[in-house]
């Protein structure tokens, strides 16, 4: 595997204000990042940036592109557990200490920029707010974790693959509302999609082709393209507010669902 180093800069980095290091803002706490973190590198589609196992992992942020973390059975079975997009972190749920309960790969090229695990305690220790900016973003993957759980464990097939694309819709593009007809970039094939939801491919293709059919969304050639927001929102029914953990708005309003469900009950007591 080639692995070119990136030549970036703390001050320059586009994922200052969204990211990990957004908690980093005086030139001095700039200037120490950047002389203890590894320089960045990029990693080709398909890489393996450590395996399940590894011992002395450090903590990767996520400059660009898409990766996942996942745990392989005995018999080479493979769950994936989380996409990884710009922005986030991988090994903040890790102390170091033993070796790692999963490994990541990229879904497509990416460059990840390092900082050892005992650089970024004595950087926690130093500098409080990246400390709780960390604990922030775990507290919101454990949020996050608890919804996939959910999927697996209650969804249909339909609602699994539903809440997924819109999760990834919604976290690719932070701020931006996603509106009917909006196409998104998504490097995701449906082996991958399968692994990730407990599916098989085939599964995955015919609930793909529902979807679409019904006018609700369209995954083809990687690309996202959303058909009918309020629909696909309706049929996912994830945790009030949750998706808003990405997008830094407040808290949003009453799902469709619900004031479908308010009307009905209100109509039932006449």
């Amino acid at each position: 595997m080639t692995v070119v180093t990136w030549q970036a800069g703390c001050s320059s980095c586009h994922l200052r204000d969204f990211g990990l290091c957004q908690a980093v803002q005086s030139p001095q706490e700039i200037a120490c990042l950047q002389s203890v973190r590894q320089p960045a590198r990029f990693y080709p589609t398909g890489a393996t940036v450590f395996s399940q196992g590894s011992h002395a992992v450090p903590l990767y942020n996520i400059l660009s592109g898409w990766l996942f973390s996942y745990q392989l059975l005995h018999d080479g079975r493979r769950q994936i557990l989380q996409f990884l997009l710009p922005g986030d972190v991988a090994g903040l749920d890790d102390d170091g200490r033993e070796g790692v309960s999963h490994g990541l790969e990229t879904l497509c090229e990416s460059v990840l920029c390092a900082v050892p695990r005992d650089v970024f305690r004595r950087l926690s220790d130093c500098c409080p707010a990246v400390a709780e900016r960390s604990r922030q973003m775990m507290v919101r993957d454990m949020n996050l974790l608890y919804e996939h759980v959910a999927s697996l464990g209650r969804r249909t097939a339909r609602e699994r693959v539903a809440y997924l694309l819109l999760e990834l819709a919604v976290r690719s593009c932070r701020s931006t509302r996603l509106i009917n007809g909006m196409s998104l970039g998504m490097p995701l094939t449906q082996p991958i999609l399968a692994d990730a939801l407990g599916l098989t491919a085939i599964h995955v293709n015919r609930v793909l082709r529902e979807l679409r059919e019904q006018g609700i969304l369209e995954l083809s050639r990687k690309r996202l393209t959303i058909l009918d927001i309020e629909r696909l929102t309706r049929l996912v029914a994830s945790s009030e507010g949750l998706l808003d953990l990405w997008s830094g708005r407040p808290a949003r309003a009453p799902s469709l669902a619900s004031e479908e469900g308010n009307v009905a009950a209100q109509g039932s007591r006449r």
